[in-house]
């Protein structure tokens, strides 16, 4: 399973660094765009594991409707990308990317908002020092559009699986250039803004930047300050005067006994420094394999657990195989296609009753009632950094800490759902206009023997205000992590 950040433009875009001057873009039609986006929906209808989860038929096609009545009306068509119905799933693992030959052009083609900003909630915050507005004030509307509504119109980056709204946390340093593309001819932006403990707004008119100039100021934001902490896969970070490690994880993709490694030596350090307190950051995990979870989960559970988790789908057809991709990115052939249906036969059982095929003892070998905690299992107090950034298995593992009780969750509610998400393989299709291509997930993934989904993620326990959010990046603090050990040292009075 892997998080999807950004539906609609190419990541490899995103962090391109060598730009040219303006140019028109070209890269296909606006009714080349419509056709596909059409087309997409159409297939997502046939090919999705459970398209209709989360809306109805009517809600749906109405929803439809307005979007690509924007695309006919919006006078760019650059911004009309950002009308893509992949959103309208609800399915954080879903991806349209545009192809990179056709929209080469896309960053060259518009002028940049000029600062580096992030998010609290439906918030945009001013995320760089040295600027014509300070370090964190709030930016109340941009262009007399205020921040709130503007985040909702990039919900082509932010679309998470169900009803949950926190996607926003995973636009990273790429928000402003989001922004960008809600005003891709604009050449100024009036900015409404907000100076932390001001009792007024301020009013500002910002000129656009170029590409070359809005990429570089989008590097020097400030947050998020743990980024050392993301030098790789995992990595530990031990306070001894506060009695506290913080042990960060950015994917569950590892191998097991790569896993297992990292995870044994950290709480074997904590053991030995005699460390009474443990964060456990996965706001920027964006999933794998959930059994790593279920280890991680080993090292802190009090007493065996279930790591149970079953699969459903209402397809397991290959549909429009003459736009299918392979492995290679290739047309998939005759046999290929075979042996990926005849692969999902042997695994999936048709419930004529519910109108789903459910896996069966070849794709549930991986759940375990009564995983027991590992011999070296930390006892001490566990917390767990979320945020719309934590995904699919990452999420599980919150999951796991909520359900057995054994943690305080802290930040913001998970960006895939607690009871079930989409996962396992995926499926890429050419779209036949734009080239973009489009990913979709195989199946449902229900974790705990759930049966329902209400379409939330793993809600937090503790969450910070606004007011502290500033405060602590004023002081050049992590918010969540400086938050916990707030609540650590509380707890110690």
């Amino acid at each position: 399973m892997k998080q999807i950040f950004a539906s609609g433009i190419l990541m490899s875009l995103l962090s391109t660094s060598a730009l040219a001057q303006v140019q028109t873009f070209t890269g296909f039609t606006r009714q080349d765009l419509k056709d596909d986006f059409i087309y997409a929906v159409e297939l997502l209808k046939k090919q999705h594991p459970n398209p209709y989860k989360f809306t109805d038929t009517i809600t749906f096609n109405n929803k439809m409707d307005s979007l690509m009545n924007r695309v006919d009306k919006d006078p760019s068509l650059l911004s009309s990308l950002r009308y893509s119905p992949v959103q309208l799933f609800n399915d954080v693992h879903l991806k349209l990317d545009y192809d990179e030959e056709h929209v080469v052009n896309v960053l060259y083609g518009i002028n940049h908002f000029p600062l580096a900003t992030t998010t609290f909630k439906d918030r945009i915050i001013v995320n760089a020092k040295g600027e014509s507005i300070p370090f964190g004030a709030e930016i109340l509307s941009i262009n007399r559009i205020p921040a709130a509504k503007l985040l909702g119109e990039i919900g082509y980056a932010t679309y998470s699986d169900g009803f949950i709204k926190t996607g926003s946390d995973r636009t990273a340093t790429n928000l402003s250039l989001f922004i960008s593309l809600v005003f891709p001819e604009a050449t100024s932006y009036d900015i409404v803004y907000k100076e932390y403990g001001a009792k007024n707004s301020t009013t500002i008119q910002l000129k656009a930047v170029d590409a070359k100039t809005g990429f570089h100021n989008r590097s020097l934001g400030e947050l998020p300050f743990n980024t050392f902490l993301k030098r790789a896969y995992v990595t530990k970070e031990y306070l001894d005067k506060e009695s506290t490690a913080i042990l960060t994880v950015l994917t569950f993709m590892l191998q097991e006994n790569a896993m297992y490694k990292e995870l044994s030596d950290f709480f074997a350090e904590v053991k030995k420094r005699n460390i009474g307190n443990v964060i456990i950051d996965i706001r920027s995990n964006g999933g794998g394999n959930p059994n790593m979870s279920a280890l991680l989960y080993s090292f802190v559970a009090l007493q065996p657990f279930d790591n149970v988790f079953n699969y459903r789908t209402k397809n397991i057809q290959m549909h429009d195989p003459e736009h299918l991709l392979n492995g290679y990115g290739t047309k998939m052939g005759e046999e290929e296609i075979k042996q990926t249906e005849n692969f999902l036969k042997q695994r999936f059982d048709y419930d004529s009753a519910a109108g789903f095929y459910y896996g069966n003892a070849r794709l549930t070998e991986g759940s375990i009632s009564n995983y027991p905690p590992d011999k070296n299992n930390f006892k001490g107090n566990v917390y767990v950094l979320t945020s719309g950034g934590t995904v699919s298995a990452a999420t599980y593992f919150a999951a796991l800490v909520k359900n057995n009780k054994r943690g305080l969750l802290v930040g913001t509610e998970t960006g895939s759902g607690e009871a079930s998400t989409t996962a396992a393989w995926f499926n890429t299709y050419t779209l036949p206009k734009t080239k973009s291509k489009l990913t979709v997930p195989m199946s449902e993934i229900y974790f705990m023997k759930a049966k329902q989904d209400n379409g939330r993620g793993c809600q937090p326990d503790k969450e910070l205000s606004f007011d502290s959010f500033q405060q602590y990046i004023r002081a050049g603090k992590d918010p969540e992590i400086q938050y916990t050990l707030d609540i650590i040292r509380a707890g110690k009075k």
